[in-house]
């Protein structure tokens, strides 16, 4: 741990205070603000695999292959699986860092029937999705603590917090960097409550870890970025780099199967549900109403039948006859009025299980801006999704391996079949499969939550690098990031483990210089 000194410059800050000053039509309070976000995640832990950080490092980030990020991998984890520790002669996995790793200690019967589908369908099965074969279908393990999330908090903050060299903030909005007369960074400026303006100096470096979206709007509000985006709002350029290119994400397709043999009795399922919070609640033990299937996953390569690297992800959502709390979910995708009336129609009348096809190496870019000189705007973000063709091609080749199981002998026996979603935009296209799926993508992809890239890592000559590989920013000394925002590209699979992994190999690379 690196002991940084701050100084804290207390200043009360009212709704109607005469120390807001205007810049740009805008009011900032004493210390400019910048909107932050939260998320939580779905717990999964999925490293990636070799070829992701291979080419990192193939890209000139010198440090960053895999069997230089592996060791970082494995430094976090405190694996509780004896199954997943042994596999490989333990070369993956170990117990003993912050982080737990576990499977679900659950029992589900439609996991089983995905784990008999696939295998009739000839996936392999696979124990360790973080290990040596990346091919196959199994369940991924999580970042659970018994039946709770094991946070990075949790795991991280929590057992060091009463440090004397460690001071936490809650409810704070960072709103600025804080620069000295040249381009270094000597601390940043925020808004505690609402209420407290507070500048915290650091004696060494300021380390950004806002995320995928937010670093990147600090960064231009800050005076970091590209002249285009910082002009129109009277930003004065400090430093002008590619800030917020490179945008990826994971963009996922969700198809409907229901199962004619019904599953599931809703009686049953209530009365489960409410022993199912009884030991949660008092027995810290998991249980499949709260899991929902999402662990039991697939990586297949649409391209490449022979590859070793997938190119597709598969998640399944698992939604019991009439349990509507699902289609919370599904209104917060934002799907239209039509669609989830389909959905909820469905919903009503049988079991359903609702396979994802995850795009997990995207060629397609976008970028995000900022909106305003203001930081509590919510920024814009041009996703780019399908603006390289191949990337709806590789969905729609996913998707047509999903339908295989329905061939299966355990889906024909539970009488499944592919349930029509109203999209009269698609209804022309019906005679043309292809066409057909295609119009489908469109209308029905989403997002994962997987917003990388937006502050790349690259060496000096690359035009679109904002940081180098000790992950500081170029042109500005004093500020390192260490977030998402830094990959170069989006790892093949959930992007929580790899963010982690990030965050060990950035403290080593810290202590190092310093120590």
């Amino acid at each position: 741990m690196i002991r940084t000194e701050v100084d804290w410059q207390y200043d009360t800050v009212q709704a109607n205070d005469s120390s807001l000053s205007t810049v740009n039509g805008t009011y900032w309070p004493r210390g400019k603000m910048l909107g932050g976000s939260s998320s939580i995640n779905g717990m999964m832990y999925i490293r990636g695999n070799r070829d992701d950080y291979d080419e990192w490092e193939r890209l000139g980030n010198t440090g960053w292959g895999w069997n230089d990020v592996l060791t970082y991998f494995i430094k976090s984890e405190n694996n509780g699986s004896p199954k997943v520790l042994e596999s490989f002669g333990g070369k993956y996995h170990r117990r003993g860092g912050y982080l737990d790793v576990d499977f679900y200690s659950d029992t589900n019967v439609f996991r089983e029937i995905l784990r008999q589908a696939t295998r009739e369908a000839g996936f392999k099965q696979l124990v360790d999705f973080n290990a040596v074969e990346h091919i196959g279908y199994g369940r991924a393990q999580r970042t659970v603590r018994g039946a709770t999330r094991c946070s990075t908090a949790k795991a991280f903050l929590n057992p060091i917090q009463n440090r004397q060299n460690l001071h936490i903030i809650k409810n704070a909005l960072v709103v600025s960097l804080f620069f000295d007369s040249a381009n270094v960074v000597r601390g940043v400026n925020m808004i505690i409550d609402n209420l407290y303006s507070l500048t915290a100096i650091a004696s060494k470096e300021v380390i950004l870890s806002a995320g995928a979206v937010n670093t990147p709007q600090l960064l231009m509000l800050s005076g970091v970025g590209r002249r285009v985006d910082l002009q129109p709002f009277g930003i004065p350029v400090r430093v002008e780099l590619d800030v917020g290119g490179n945008l990826q994400d994971h963009v996922f397709v969700p198809i409907f199967f229901g199962l004619g043999v019904p599953i599931t009795d809703i009686t049953e399922m209530r009365r489960e549900k409410l022993i199912n919070l009884f030991d949660f609640t008092l027995r810290n033990r998991s249980a499949y109403m709260f899991d929902r299937l999402s662990d039991f996953m697939g990586f297949v390569n649409t391209r490449d039948n022979k590859a070793q690297f997938p190119n597709i992800q598969f998640m399944n959502l698992l939604i019991p006859k009439q349990d509507f709390d699902a289609m919370e979910f599904f209104s917060k995708m934002g799907f239209n009025s039509n669609v989830l009336r389909s959905i909820r129609n469905h919903i009503q009348s049988q079991d359903m299980i609702v396979p994802w096809t995850i795009n997990i190496d995207p060629k397609s870019r976008g970028r995000l801006r900022i909106n305003s000189a203001n930081p509590l705007d919510h920024p814009s973000i041009t996703t780019g999704y399908f603006s390289n063709p191949e990337d709806l091609i590789a969905i729609r080749d996913g998707i047509s391996i999903q339908q295989k199981l329905l061939s299966t002998e355990v889906f024909q026996k539970l009488q499944a079949s592919l349930l029509r979603i109203d999209i009269p935009e698609c209804d022309a296209f019906e005679l043309y499969p292809d066409d057909y799926w295609e119009c489908y993508i469109r209308h029905m992809s989403t997002t994962l939550y997987h917003p990388v890239g937006t502050a790349k890592m690259g060496p000096w000559n690359d035009p679109t690098a904002v940081v180098d590989s000790d992950l500081n920013v170029y042109g500005v000394e004093g500020l390192r990031i260490v977030d998402a925002s830094i990959m170069p590209t989006v790892p093949s699979g959930n992007t929580n483990a790899p963010t982690i992994m990030v965050a060990e190999k950035a403290s080593d690379i810290i202590k190092k210089k310093y120590l």
